[in-house]
């Protein structure tokens, strides 16, 4: 097989984990792992490991902007977000199953424990989680550049201290009115 990224590169054997094999591209260091070898690697690694938050900068991925052909049975494959700050998508493949990793992604996964959770990562309910992220994201990048850092960050504290407030209404009210000795 041919790597997905690099169309001439030669996949050759890797191994991700202890029973778990890859394909793994020389070239840019991406990995293809099959569907039905990840599946019972999946069955056999036991219970689903806890999320961890740990910083992922330190394993620089190299995300293909476009879409790929599956090297194991050449159908287009669908890009799924990975999310919880990890900044990449996954591309699967729904006719085969298998999975395309770019460069480092496994080992971003891994280091979250997020490498046992690749089947919960092609779910409605993944993707739209990953998606508010994503649009959570873009709405602090606006309001950073609309305010300013300081600016921004003195608002989000007022508003999170309103969150909670008994007189939330009223003090919202008192805010937005232009002129308040006018009552």
């Amino acid at each position: 097989m041919n790597c997905p990224v690099c169309k001439t590169s030669q996949l050759n054997p890797n191994k991700l984990e202890s029973e778990l094999l890859s394909q793994s591209c020389q070239r840019c260091g991406g990995d293809w792992i099959p569907g039905a070898p990840y599946w019972k690697w999946l069955e056999e690694h036991g219970a689903n490991l806890p999320e961890l938050e740990v910083p992922t900068s330190e394993f620089p991925v190299s995300e293909s902007p476009v879409y790929l052909d599956c090297p194991e049975c050449q159908w287009r494959m669908v890009k799924y977000m990975v999310g919880r700050g990890t900044g990449f998508a996954l591309d699967h493949c729904h006719s085969c199953k298998g999975i395309w990793l770019d460069n480092n992604e496994w080992e971003v996964l891994r280091k979250r424990n997020l490498h046992d959770d690749l089947n919960s990562m092609l779910t409605e309910f993944w993707q739209g989680e990953a998606l508010k992220e994503e649009r959570r994201k873009r709405f602090e990048r606006i309001n950073l550049a609309k305010f300013g850092a300081e600016d921004y960050a003195e608002i989000k504290r007022v508003r999170d201290w309103l969150e909670g407030h008994s007189k939330k209404q009223e003090l919202l009210a008192f805010l937005t009115d232009d002129d308040p000795l006018s009552v």
